[in-house]
């Protein structure tokens, strides 16, 4: 009986124990809600969730150093070849290149605000991001519903486009009208984020997604902040939006002088993080008495390949990168010309990856590739590798280099007098993206400047211009 009774009581014991431990379980996540109030280290997270090549370095050159705990993923994946040197957390390494931003490591990102933020209620949270991915931020932290007190933006200007894009949205005389308009975008996608439980993060474009950045910005000026190297370079013809300007919360960005700020140990890491020495020295220093020249890609309509017929795609008829090359090189025999392709429109050995190669070569585009390989080969015209910033480069060889090239955000970070020419569609140095032509107007880039352009007849064209005004 005595053992009946044991047994009763040991079988009531563990059905109680099962209770409380499932009540226990149930209860844990409302109960990690609630606590933590009050407690826990005020200690801060970082974030980067970047694409393109200016947010990549200016988020880096910002942190670098810091010992806060830095999660980063980037999307061209040979921005840096030796990561280790920067001491941050790296996402999504086994990834291919994307010219968007991975759903995946944004999950990830967001799962760890949340549960970072749910362990400890002091927590706070600085994410470093493309301005026009601002809806990034809603995953992050509105639906997460971190209050807004824990947590900051840094909206990462995405280059020369930047500042096209805000002159062609804003710089009307309606642009006032135009931005109040998007306020109101900007709360509609807040509830959306908020409620609609297919609503599509990641999705962004220059038309509607930069829009919102600013949006965003202005609405909650006093934790987000936008970085820009020029923002008082921002073009409108509206006086209204020139006051809203003033009320934006700009972090003046350059990347030359954030680079000069950084210690000398650091600036060491930096260059050792994004390119090999012993692999990029020997393309920047030959050794044959001559200078170097470096000729920067892309576009005029990304170097003429925009709607052109199966000849050139197919590597049997001549590129108009051929006839360009061929002036520059009559004009500047004293240099060894060095090409500098765009992250897109990479440059190297055919049988190379698509990675290596650059996104742009991967539809149709086989023969005009391998032509332009053998083309340089030709003409002992080596290439740098395309997806390593050139900032960092005229910071590591500014004394041993002169550049010319394509329309770029570059040129902004160009010492004077280090810039020869620009080769574009019309030979107007007023035909290049905003705010190029105003800060070559005050004198800063040079005093004169070539710029090639194509003529009717299929020959390149060249027009000199001298710049008087003083930097």
């Amino acid at each position: 009986m005595k053992s009946q009774n044991k047994k009763s009581s040991a079988i009531k014991l563990f059905f109680k124990s099962c209770a409380l431990a499932t009540a226990v379980l149930f209860t844990l996540p409302f109960a990690l809600i609630g606590c933590g109030k009050g407690k826990g280290e005020e200690k801060n997270y970082n974030f980067v969730l970047t694409n393109a090549t200016v947010p990549v370095v200016m988020s880096t050159l910002d942190l670098l150093g810091t010992k806060d705990s830095t999660d980063m993923w980037y999307s061209r994946k040979l921005t840096f070849t030796d990561e280790t040197q920067l001491g941050f957390n790296f996402l999504g390494k086994d990834e291919p290149n994307a010219s968007g931003v991975s759903s995946t490591v944004l999950e990830e990102m967001s799962n760890k605000v949340l549960h970072t933020y749910l362990k400890n209620k002091k927590a706070k949270f600085t994410l470093y991001v493309t301005d026009y991915n601002v809806k990034l931020a809603f995953k992050m932290f509105i639906t997460n519903q971190i209050p807004k007190e824990n947590w900051k933006i840094n909206l990462v200007e995405d280059g020369n486009a930047a500042y096209t894009y805000f002159k062609s949205i804003y710089g009307g005389t309606d642009g006032n009208e135009v931005f109040e308009d998007d306020l109101q975008n900007v709360r509609n996608e807040i509830q959306q984020a908020k409620t609609n439980p297919n609503y599509d993060f990641t999705a962004a474009t220059y038309t509607s997604g930069y829009k919102l950045s600013y949006a965003f910005a202005y609405e909650y000026r006093d934790n987000v902040k936008v970085m820009m190297q020029y923002p008082e370079l921002l073009e409108t013809s509206s006086e209204s939006m020139k006051l809203k300007l003033a009320n934006i919360n700009f972090k003046k960005s350059s990347l030359t002088q954030m680079y000069r700020a950084l210690s000398a140990e650091n600036q060491t890491k930096f260059k050792k993080a994004v390119f090999d020495v012993d692999y990029i020295d020997p393309i920047i220093k030959q050794d044959n008495q001559k200078k170097t020249l470096v000729v920067c890609g892309a576009s005029l309509t990304s170097e003429q390949f925009s709607g052109v017929d199966a000849d050139i795609k197919n590597g049997t008829k001549e590129q108009d990168f051929e006839k360009f090359f061929n002036k520059i090189m009559a004009d500047f025999p004293d240099y060894n010309i060095v090409i500098k392709p765009h992250p897109k429109w990479g440059l190297d050995d055919p049988s190379t990856s698509v990675d290596e190669k650059g996104t742009a070569w991967a539809d149709g585009y086989e023969g005009a590739y391998e032509r332009r390989v053998r083309y340089c080969n030709d003409h002992n015209i080596k290439v740098l590798p395309g997806q390593v910033p050139m900032e960092v480069l005229i910071w590591a060889y500014g004394d041993d280099i002169k550049i010319g090239g394509y329309n770029s955000t570059l040129y902004m970070n160009a010492p004077k007098d280090m810039t020869l020419f620009f080769i574009n569609g019309t030979g107007e140095l007023s035909s290049l993206s905003a705010p190029l032509p105003t800060i070559i107007d005050s004198g800063a880039i040079a005093d004169e400047l070539k710029v090639y352009y194509p003529g009717q007849d299929g020959e390149v064209l060249v027009k000199t211009h001298t710049i008087t005004a003083e930097a």
